[in-house]
């Protein structure tokens, strides 16, 4: 969580010093929000048995299609790029692969018992010989005061969601999710 606060507090504060407004926020349109919420929302549900894994893959598929209904806005692209990685590398381990090193790199030593024995619910597993395409996995550690293990895909979404973030500030007009700037087609 604290990653995703840290994205949008420099994306915020490039935009702003690039010229851009909070008066402008959100300039750019996105459509269907409420699939994009109700994803998130599955995400934070803390299901055990024989339902946690198809919550955890249904919660995927609806910010895949919002990702993929808003994909000309910019950012989206690698936002449905990095959410896309990370499925593959759920879907492979029944869980996202975390790895030791990461998680005592970015100070969370305290949750390899929870992984080890299954506490820590569906959506991560330590991983190990039997891990499949680990590089997708959890195994980029940030240190506190962050303190998180990331994937490639966290990465390419949070750099998505700067990108975002940073053209809507900046824009004066607001603009649909489908319109390119500088495309003379688009009505700019």
């Amino acid at each position: 969580m604290p990653l995703i606060l840290l994205t949008l507090a420099l994306s915020f504060g490039i935009g702003l010093l690039a010229g851009g407004s909070l008066s402008h926020f959100p300039s750019v349109k996105v459509r269907w929000t409420w699939v994009a919420l109700a994803g998130v929302v599955l995400q934070f549900l803390v299901i055990r048995g024989s339902f946690a894994f198809p919550v955890l893959l249904a919660s995927f598929a609806l910010l895949l299609v919002f990702a993929g209904a808003n994909v000309r806005a910019p950012g989206f692209a690698l936002i449905l790029l990095g959410l896309a990685l990370n499925l593959v590398a759920i879907a492979a381990n029944h869980g996202m692969p975390v790895t030791r090193h990461a998680l005592v790199a970015s100070g969370q030593a305290s949750t390899l018992g929870e992984l080890r024995t299954g506490a820590a619910g569906q959506k991560h597993r330590l991983a190990g010989d039997g891990t499949k395409l680990l590089p997708l996995g959890d195994v980029i550690p940030i240190g506190p005061p962050i303190g998180q293990a990331v994937s490639i895909g966290d990465l390419l979404m949070h750099a998505g969601i700067g990108w975002f973030v940073v053209v809507g500030v900046r824009r004066t007009k607001p603009a649909e999710a489908g319109e390119i700037p500088g495309d003379p087609s688009s009505g700019r």
